[in-house]
């Protein structure tokens, strides 16, 4: 629980009137069970009076990140499926975990963990067996049994399409080939307890996307995998072989690693449809 020191509060009240939950007693100099741990308390704090209920306050920097530069940034920021055969410095993929205790979430509740692959034979097994669970997928919706059945219950569902993927898949494959890690030198999962309320995948999505783009600020490149997600999600024995706790599951997949090319044009793409309502 976040703490309050008196001794130095100069009732500014700038807490009391930001607090989400009315967890704050000013007088008293105590907060209540009612508190969600967002921190605000701490953040607005002008004397630093509210102590967090982990790690030590340090005063913000104004940003330098002009809205000009962030649309820079993220028009530059492309999916990296070409990776050199070069290590990540431990010493950066600590910055990675370390920053994100600054990442926002979907409830106000933080049940995220990370499992970091760096092997380079574990790699490559997290490929093969993602691949297989791909190619057993994509054969049981291509079976001519099955055609039929999807123009009722998924029409849209370009089966010809995944045929044809999956045929170009399966040329592919041979002994060390990588179609799904890319050879990436580290594999992030991002994974939390299953629950029945919870918005663990919504907080995994909103954590793989600001690692990708702090990663990019590294001189890093970054592809999310929706592959091992699915593979992982279908394989107890997947989540077992790469220490995924049990009752956790993996939301979210991440491969980071050195890009071995450098875009220079900003790709046009359509913007979504919107409605002002």
């Amino acid at each position: 629980m976040p703490r309050i020191e008196l001794e130095n509060c100069i009732k500014c009240l700038k807490c009391v009137n930001d607090c989400p939950s009315n967890a704050i007693d000013i007088e008293a100099g105590t907060i209540n069970e009612s508190c969600i741990h967002c921190g605000h308390c701490v953040a607005i704090c002008p004397e630093s009076t509210i102590f967090p209920d982990a790690d030590v306050i340090r005063k913000l920097h104004s940003s330098m990140v002009s809205p000009s530069d962030f649309q820079h940034l993220s028009a530059g920021i492309r999916t990296c499926r070409s990776f050199k055969k070069k290590e990540i410095k431990k010493a950066t993929l600590t910055l990675l975990i370390e920053n994100m205790k600054h990442y926002p979430s979907a409830s106000n509740s933080r049940p995220m963990q990370i499992t970091l692959v760096n092997s380079e034979e574990l790699i490559q097994r997290l490929n093969n067996q993602t691949a297989q669970q791909l190619i057993k997928t994509l054969k049981l919706i291509t079976a001519p049994i099955v055609k039929p059945v999807l123009k009722v219950l998924a029409p849209k569902m370009n089966v010809s399409g995944l045929n044809n993927y999956k045929k170009q898949f399966n040329a592919r494959q041979s002994p060390g080939s990588s179609q799904v890690c890319h050879h990436a030198p580290s594999v992030m999962l991002f994974h939390a307890p299953v629950t029945k309320f919870g918005m663990a995948s919504a907080d995994a999505y909103i954590w793989a996307t600001y690692t990708s783009i702090y990663a990019n600020t590294l001189g890093l490149g970054t592809c999310f995998n929706g592959f091992i997600t699915k593979a992982m999600e279908r394989s107890k024995t997947m989540r077992k072989e790469f220490r995924i706790p049990k009752g956790n599951q993996v939301y979210a997949a991440l491969l980071i690693g050195h890009p071995k090319v450098k875009y220079t044009n900003e790709a046009g793409r359509d913007k979504p449809p919107v409605k002002y309502i």
